[in-house]
């Protein structure tokens, strides 16, 4: 039985050291391998490795998203923004896409829901508040589409058709006044029109690298064009005119001196001679001619169909005894058509013209050394914008009446409505508006007869306006409403000539502050009147029609004479 026991007890014993043992046994050494890489053993694999186990079936592969639009990247990071007047040959009119992020992330689609084709016909008509028919209708379901109208498309032009045109108008860098003109339906009905979900366009590209770099600029595609932009740089959704400054001006002057129509140095201010010049481009190229390059004379003007000019309108810079040319020819020209120059028109800066010169200075408040520089020119060129007789003095006459002047009056895009406008769709808008107003009683009819001449006549007279029976530029601003106090306009004052103090003239006329002719001279008159309407409106009374002035005259603010 002892024996037996102690057999038990070892068996056991020997068991339990097996499973002690058993514990103890480790893998094999990790060697190094020829490339000085940790393996585990020879040809295993690498120590960091992750293993993972192979699926025995085949993954399907995720489909893959079709894009709804491509989107042409331009890359900004390689341009030089310290030359702005080169950017890449396919950034048009200033418009910039936003870069693509660093480290490859993922671009953002930040283009327009698409909509409906337009497919219509575009008018020359503008539509404002009272404007009525199918071609509201058109423009309303358009700007639905767009998402800035939420109004029922009735075809009649009121509040809420308004407040769509100048949110579209904001979105779209317009002019935001509520009023649909040519340029504003052309950019309405466009392709690339911006929807209201991407207003105000402004926006970063989404990226998944955090070392992203950030943007300021909203990415758009560039719109496309039916001319060739040849100056990439020059915008064409802005308006320049007289009084305006910067590196837009410079570039419209140096594509006016490509062209012929100026010659000189670009000095990026728009005065007298850049004016006559873009005026001679407009009657060239058969686009209405008033001196103001907005988006229909830019686009014509960068495109490579722009017609060139058979001599120069005129120069930049000073012109004087001895020089000779097409700059010396265009101002023989002015000179003669102001009444100081009787000599031929010979490109020969001679005595005679020199004379001329002296002449005209003496009668503008000018330094008389008979040489033609800035202020000189600029004052002899600001009288060629049509629209009287007078301007300059000398032999030219006294000027033109008041009532014959304002058949074509024409500032901030109101021409004036009278018995013989053409337009039948303009009459009735101003129809409707002044039947909203309880002035007009007849149909809408489109006819300017004794009945609407009435209806213009009470609101003038209820208005303290003077009663002409016309509806002119003044009477219109105050009747619609829509004209703020903006816009930019060079300083008039005693000795200044030309257009602009034509439309000084007549505009103070309509309110009653002038009664004189309308002779294109900032005479003392002039100044009265001037003096008289800044009492009147709260100005600063100093008889110069400046900034703050002319913005509160071309406005729906102004208020007319209580004498």
């Amino acid at each position: 039985m002892r024996s037996g026991y102690k057999q038990i007890c070892l068996f056991a014993i020997l068991i339990a050291a097996i499973v002690v043992l058993s514990g103890c046994i480790v893998d094999a050494d990790r060697i190094l391998d020829d490339d000085n890489g940790l393996t585990i053993g020879t040809g295993g694999q690498p120590f960091d490795a992750i293993i993972t186990a192979t699926p025995t079936a085949t993954a399907l592969p995720l489909p893959t998203p079709t894009p709804t639009q491509e989107i042409n990247q331009v890359d900004l990071y390689n341009w030089d923004f310290g030359a702005p007047t080169n950017p890449p040959s396919n950034v048009l009119s200033g418009d910039l896409v936003t870069p693509p992020p660093q480290g490859g992330g993922v671009q953002t689609d930040l283009t327009s829901p698409t909509s409906t084709p337009f497919t219509g016909t575009i008018t020359s008509d503008i539509l404002r508040p009272g404007s009525e028919g199918t071609e509201v209708m058109q423009l309303q379901q358009r700007l639905k589409e767009l998402g800035y109208y939420t109004g029922s498309v009735d075809g009649k032009y009121g509040t809420n058709t308004s407040n769509a045109v100048k949110s579209f108008q904001s979105a779209n860098k317009l002019q935001a006044d509520g009023v649909a003109g040519i340029t504003t339906k052309e950019a309405i009905y466009h392709p690339s029109a911006i929807h209201k979900s991407n207003a105000p366009a402004v926006s970063a590209a989404t990226s998944t690298s955090p070392t992203s770099k950030p943007t300021t600029k909203p990415a758009v595609t560039t719109k496309p064009s039916t001319t060739t932009n040849t100056y990439t740089n020059g915008k064409t959704n802005i308006y320049l005119q007289l009084g305006s400054k910067g590196p837009q001006v410079g570039i419209l002057q140096n594509r006016l001196i490509v062209l012929g129509y100026l010659s000189g140095t670009a000095d990026n201010d728009f005065l007298g001679t850049t004016e006559t010049a873009v005026i001679a481009f407009q009657k060239n190229n058969s686009i209405y001619a008033d001196g103001v390059a907005g988006p229909t004379t830019l686009t014509k003007l960068y495109s490579s169909s722009a017609k060139k000019a058979s001599s120069v309108a005129a120069t930049i810079g000073s012109l004087k005894r001895g020089m000779q040319g097409g700059g010396v020819r265009a101002l023989q020209q002015q000179l003669k058509s102001l009444g100081y120059y009787t000599g031929s028109i010979d490109g020969d800066f001679g005595v005679s013209t020199e004379a001329a010169v002296i002449a005209f200075q003496n009668d503008n408040n000018l330094k008389a050394d008979g040489i033609a520089g800035k202020a000189t020119q600029n004052a002899i060129f600001a009288g060629s914008g049509g629209g009287g007789s007078g301007g300059g003095g000398g032999t030219s006459g006294g000027g033109t009446k008041p009532e014959s002047f304002g058949k074509s009056a024409k500032t901030n895009g109101y021409t004036t409505i009278y018995s013989s406008t053409s337009n039948k769709n303009t009459v009735t808008a101003l129809q409707s508006v002044l039947k909203s107003r309880n002035y007009y009683h007849g149909e809408l009819d489109g006819s300017y007869g004794n009945g609407t001449q009435a209806a213009v006549s009470s609101y003038q007279q209820s208005m303290g306006l003077r009663v002409t029976g016309m509806a002119g530029p003044t009477t219109q601003r105050l009747l619609y409403g829509s004209v703020s106090e903006s816009g930019s306009y060079s300083k008039l004052q005693v000795g200044s000539s030309g257009t602009a103090v034509r439309n000084l003239q007549y505009t103070l006329y309509e309110l009653k502050y002038y009664d004189g002719d309308i002779t294109g001279k900032y005479d003392e008159s002039t100044k009265n009147a001037v003096m008289n309407f800044q009492q009147v409106n709260g100005l600063s009374v100093d008889g110069v029609a400046g900034q703050d002035t002319q913005r509160r005259l071309y406005s729906s603010n102004a208020k007319p004479s209580n004498m």
